[in-house]
């Protein structure tokens, strides 16, 4: 352990290399329960320090920890690739949305979420309009005001638009909301 410093991230053949599976296994275990060692991830870990944060046990909690840290609001499948398998990130991230930490509002796309003081239910942090912008964006979408926002601003309409309109450029297929309340995607050249 003292050939390692302390900042390093290891793998599990770094900290034993050619030993059998179950040997570094339970050699792994004893060394993270001596606290000597502390797991930062799925196969990586790191030689234990005792001012160090909490480490990630799981990939849910990997998850959890980088949307906690995060200053986006929207979060992509595909964030999250790196954590484990794509079956496991998916267990993982509709767990989160059970526990109300997130609130899934398009396929692949999950939101921060918090639980509504008035209903109870787990709701996005902001907007339905600004979470589809911030989803569109970062799927490489063009965005710009709808038509009808255009209209109000100039003045050739006094009808004040929802705001739930937004124009993109290019084709989208996705449905962006949640619990019924979906965007509506005007398409523009």
């Amino acid at each position: 352990m003292d050939r390692f410093a302390s900042g390093d991230t290891l793998t599990r053949t770094e900290v034993a290399p050619g030993e059998n599976f179950d040997s570094v296994g339970r050699v792994l275990r004893q060394l993270i329960a001596e606290e000597k060692l502390m797991r930062v991830g799925r196969g990586r870990y790191r030689k234990a320090d005792r001012a160090a944060a909490v480490s990630v046990n799981s990939i849910g909690d990997a998850i959890e920890q980088k949307v906690r840290r995060s200053k986006r609001n929207v979060f992509l499948r595909s964030d999250f690739a790196h954590l484990g398998s794509y079956d496991g990130v998916g267990r993982a991230l509709r767990q989160r949305t059970i526990n109300g930490k997130l609130v899934q509002i398009g396929y692949g796309l999950y939101a921060k979420a918090e639980v509504s003081p008035f209903t109870g239910k787990p709701v996005p942090i902001v907007g339905i309009k600004r979470l589809a912008t911030e989803a569109l964006e970062r799927l490489g979408k063009k965005v710009s005001t709808s038509s009808f926002e255009e209209a109000y601003n100039v003045g050739r309409s006094t009808q004040v638009p929802t705001g739930r309109t937004i124009a993109v450029a290019g084709r989208v297929r996705r449905r962006i909301g949640y619990d019924g309340n979906y965007v509506l995607l005007q398409r523009i050249r």
